[in-house]
This record gives C-alpha cells, structure tokens and sequence, in this order.
C-alpha cells in the first residue's frame, strides 16, 4: 500500500529531470510546494503528454472514475492505490490504465512499522527513497469525471504491485517507482510496459525512521 508519499522537489529540478528523460517542453514554471507528505485527496504534481510533451498539472490523490456520476463526497472507494495486477481488469481503472497514464511527482514514500519511541501508542513511519538520490517517479493513471457538486474532477491513482524482500518487512505492497530512463515509456500508451510492474530492486531503495505525524 502507497498512502503518504513525499514531494519535496521545487519547479527547477522537475522540469531538468522531465526535459532530460522525457523530452523538451515550454511551460511557464509553476509554483510547487514543498510536501514532506502527501495524503489521499489533497492535490498533487502528475505529469502527464500532452501533444508528445510534458504537462505538468495538479490532480486530486484518490482516483474518480469517469463514470460516477453523483457527488463527489458520494464517492467512497479508497481507490488511492490500484493493484498492478487487477489494473487493467478493474472497471474503475481499465480504461485509465489503457488511455491515460501520469507520472507523479516524488521523491520518498512511507509505510508505518513498530512503535514511536516517543509515543508507544502510535507506529513509527519510516521513509524510503533511492539510495543514490536519483529522480523518480510513481507510476499512476488518472481520470476525469463530471460531479454535481464539483463540477469536473480530475484525479489519479498509484500503483502499487508485492513488496520485494527486505521492503515487504515493512509492508507486503509498495508503488511502482519508476526511475528517470522509464518515465518516457510509462507515458507512451503503445509501449511494453509489462517489466516495469514487477517487485522493486530492494537494494535501490534506502529506509529511514521519519518524524513526521
């Protein structure tokens, strides 16, 4: 399971790391905020192609499927992580998976094991990100759907596939972390993608107790 993630990264380093592994692109620079955390259904950085390049936007964490069609609050799956194996099955992400997939902007997740030393009623968070500082991404596909509260809703989802040793002693699933020379390939709807939802390389990965709430 994927339900906090980190988004440190600010406009300079995103958009580097997109024209190096994606290709160039001429959007005006956003105003990204610096997120130790991000929670379901607080908006957040995806990047998605738009007529071949980069377009970086902000969508909703907690996937609505184009077809609902009531109110937003009326939406109650958790459907902030879609499994990599049922992905293109599922009917509330089929059609994302096949026609619209993002990368989201990352740069660490978390997963909560054992006790907080500071407060035993509580576990501890421990974050994991690449060991040598390296860009990622979490693979995700995203949606639109039209509420009648909210009007358009756009919204996403990350992946997630089982939890390679020694990851799974923290949890038995972890997202698809997708490093710089795959973004391309993750975007590109007509290309093989089948490699990249496999257990995660554990030795790419570094984990560290976290502060954070």
């Amino acid at each position: 399971m994927c339900g906090r993630y980190r988004d440190t990264r600010p406009w300079a380093e995103l958009h580097a790391a997109l024209r190096e592994f994606v290709g160039p692109f001429d959007q005006p620079a956003l105003n990204l905020e610096s997120r130790e955390q991000v929670r379901p259904t607080q908006a957040a950085t995806i990047v998605r192609l738009h007529d071949a390049a980069p377009s970086v936007s902000q969508a909703r964490w907690l996937l609505v499927p184009w077809f609902h069609k009531g109110a937003l609050k009326d939406w109650k799956a958790t459907t902030f992580n879609a499994r990599a194996e049922t992905v293109r099955t599922s009917r509330a992400y089929r059609d994302s998976f096949a026609r619209r997939r993002c990368l989201i902007a990352a740069d660490g997740w978390y997963e909560w094991k054992g006790e907080r030393e500071d407060d035993p009623k509580k576990k501890q968070p421990w974050l994991f990100e690449p060991r040598h500082g390296e860009p990622i991404m979490l693979a995700g596909i995203w949606d639109r759907c039209e509420t009648t509260d909210q009007g358009a809703v756009e919204s996403f989802t990350v992946i997630t596939q089982p939890a390679g040793a020694p990851l799974n002693a923290y949890h038995d699933r972890a997202p698809v972390v997708l490093f710089g020379q795959d973004w391309a390939r993750w975007l590109d709807l007509d290309a093989d993608i089948d490699d990249l939802l496999g257990p995660e390389s554990a030795d790419r990965f570094t984990v560290t107790k976290s502060a954070i709430r």
